[in-house]
Parts: C-alpha cells; sequence; structure tokens
C-alpha cells in the first residue's frame, strides 16, 4: 500500500472532519493565497524604499556612509557588545567603511535593487538581494532608525517567501509573452528533467512557503496594531480623550501647524478620534476576518493613517503600514479594481442621440433664419 492509500483510508475512516482537514491541507497546497495583494505589497515595499533612498541620497553620507558620527570603528565595538560579531559580522558591517567609492556603490545598488523589485524583474533573485541590503542598512543605521525602517526589514524577510512576480510585474509579462509564442508555434512539451512528481512537490511546496508568507505578514499586521492598542489604553491620557490634543502641540509632529492648532482647538474632536484609533487598533484582528466588516475597518485604518502621515509629519510609516494592510484585500478586489479601471480608461462611445456640432458657416445662417 502506498502512502497516498493510507492516507486516503485514513481519511475515510476520519469522517468528515478528516475529509475537511485534507480539503484544506489541498487548497494551501495547491491555491496561493492573494497573490494580486503579494504583487501589491511587493510593487509597495520597492516603490517605497526606492523614494526613501533617493530622498536620503544629500545626507546619505551622514547618515550611513564615511561621514557619520557612528564611526566604522564605534560601529564594530557596537556589534561586539550586541554579539553579532560572529560569521555575519561581514555582512552586517557592509556599510561600515572609510571609502566613499565603496559605499556609493553598495548605496546604488540598493537603489537599483528596489527599482527592479518594484518592476518584478527575476523577482527571486531581487528579492533576496534588497533584502541582503535592508538589513545591512538597518543595522548600519540602528542609532537612528524609526518604526518605517523596522516595518520595512520584517516585510522585505516575509518577501523572501512570497511568490510576489505572478502578476503586475515584468516578469508575469515575459511569461505571458512566452505562452503566446509558444501557442502560435504549438511546439511539443519539454520533459522535466526531474520527474513530474519532483516538479509536482516543488510547485507544493513554493505554494506553501508563499501562503506562510502571507500569514506571516498578515500576523504582523496585527500583532502591531493589537500591541499598539495595549500600550495607548496603558496611559492616562488616551483613557481620556487628551492622547491626539497634546500629539498637536508637539512642534516636532507638526506639518501644518494651522492644521494642527484647528484639530487641538476642537476638544470633541479630538477625543472622538483618539478613541476611534485605540478601539480601531484593538478590534482589527477580529473584524478583519468578517467579510461585511473588513472592508469597514481597513478604510478606517486608511484614514488613520493618512491622518497619522498629515498631521504627524510622518508619511513613510504610514505608507508602509498601509502597505502592510494590503495583504487583507481578496483576489475579488483587486479584479473588480482593474475592471473599474479599464471602464475609466476606455473611451466613451458616441451616442447617436448627441448633438453634432455645426460649421461656423451653418451655425450663423441656422441662427439667421430664426429670427
Amino acid at each position: 500500500m502506498t502512502v497516498r492509500a493510507a492516507l486516503a483510508l485514513g481519511l475515510d475512516s476520519a469522517g468528515g472532519l478528516g475529509r475537511h482537514v485534507a480539503d484544506t491541507a489541498r487548497k494551501l497546497t495547491l491555491q496561493p493565497l492573494a497573490p494580486y495583494s503579494a504583487a501589491a505589497i511587493r510593487i509597495g515595499l520597492g516603490g517605497l524604499y526606492l523614494i526613501h533612498l533617493l530622498r536620503e541620497s544629500v545626507r546619505a553620507d551622514r547618515l550611513w556612509g564615511p561621514g557619520s558620527p557612528f564611526t566604522p570603528d564605534l560601529f564594530e565595538q557596537t556589534l561586539k557588545a550586541r554579539g553579532l560579531d560572529g560569521a555575519f559580522s561581514w555582512w552586517y558591517s557592509l556599510l561600515a567603511t572609510d571609502s566613499a567609492l565603496v559605499f556609493w556603490a553598495w548605496y546604488g545598488l540598493a537603489i537599483a535593487a528596489s527599482a527592479l523589485l518594484m518592476l518584478g524583474w527575476r523577482t527571486r533573485a531581487t528579492a533576496v538581494v534588497f533584502w541582503f541590503l535592508v538589513v545591512a542598512f538597518h543595522l548600519r543605521g540602528s542609532m537612528a532608525n524609526s518604526g518605517w525602517a523596522l516595518l520595512s526589514l520584517l516585510f522585505a524577510n516575509y518577501l523572501l517567501l512570497v511568490a510576489s512576480g505572478r502578476y503586475w510585474s515584468l516578469d508575469a509579462r515575459r511569461r505571458a509573452r512566452r505562452a503566446e509564442a509558444a501557442g502560435a508555434a504549438s511546439p511539443k512539451p519539454q520533459p522535466v528533467f526531474w520527474g513530474a512528481e519532483t516538479e509536482e512537490l516543488r510547485r507544493r511546496l513554493v505554494t506553501v512557503l508563499h501562503n506562510g508568507g502571507m500569514a506571516m505578514i498578515a500576523l504582523q499586521v496585527m500583532v502591531i496594531y493589537g500591541s499598539a492598542a495595549m500600550y495607548k489604553i496603558q496611559g492616562e491620557s488616551w483613557r481620556n480623550g487628551t492622547a491626539l490634543y497634546y500629539s498637536m502641540m508637539y512642534d516636532d509632529f507638526s506639518t501644518w501647524p494651522e492644521l494642527s492648532a484647528w484639530v487641538a482647538g476642537h476638544g470633541a474632536f479630538a477625543a472622538l478620534m483618539a478613541y476611534v484609533t485605540v478601539f480601531s487598533q484593538m478590534l482589527f484582528p477580529a473584524l478583519v476576518f468578517n467579510r461585511r466588516l473588513k472592508y469597514c475597518i481597513l478604510v478606517l485604518m486608511l484614514g488613520t493613517h493618512i491622518g497619522i502621515g498629515v498631521l504627524m509629519a510622518l508619511p513613510m510609516f504610514s505608507a508602509i503600514t498601509i502597505v502592510g494592510d494590503l495583504v487583507f484585500l481578496p483576489t475579488t478586489f483587486w479584479l473588480a479594481a482593474a475592471r473599474l479601471v479599464r471602464t475609466a480608461r476606455a473611451a466613451p462611445e458616441e451616442t447617436p442621440d448627441a448633438p453634432v456640432p455645426l460649421p461656423r458657416e451653418a451655425a450663423g445662417a441656422e441662427a439667421g433664419s430664426s429670427v
């Protein structure tokens, strides 16, 4: 008796529960979860890191390069104090160099990797290179990192497992062109040299890794919201609704002082927004899996992130959290959005009842005859 036959016999004896478990396992190993969301996360993460590197290029030498106050010698001592001077110390200290040429070469490679990841060119290899460089930049700037840097590092880790190049990528366009060429030429099918069963195992392994990576991104987002809510309710200002008011009073978190002053001047509105923020973050892990309430809580979180980015001068942090929220959007949403885009871009059809503009001479004659 083969292993597959033994499993089938066991499932038959287990009854309906066994069949349900088998169907779920088959679905998780054969059907990739939210492939369009994976592509959107890839585009968002690569695009945001590209913007980050280009924006900080004017001061990159002071942040990560030879001109940084965090000198290479001090950085090496920090790695030893943290116990990171082992086999991967060369990787962690990649940017800790006194050579401006070496630093800018790595910087240029990071810009290229971010752009290629966003475009989806050789996505698997590009994701590895991108992750490699994000880790190096994160460790080199450990004294000045923010929530944006930490989330970009975490999402880069999970993106290694995700098959994010199946849609909206140069890889997808190349595969489509190959499929069209193969269909036109109708060549003979090429046998897989490692065998059909091994190829099936490879496909299932890729699907399992993809689903696991998407699950890790979803879990990370829920942990962020849940832990943020728990920390907030421990503070007195969040419980009495004055936290948003005090946040608007800080000059460091004020993009437009007039707008911040307006929010702070409306105490009831500021208190309401503070309570909405806490309860939406606390209930997010439960509501986001409800089909009817999913879009409501996602729109609410989108408004929260936009408010943080606009009012508190944290655009990159808000943008990366919005990218993380995309993991919860199903394929039906992206297909509907694509149909709306195609409809909006399509040229409007001419209606037979629409008035046809007359030439200037004919219009003048018609006007004269009507007098």
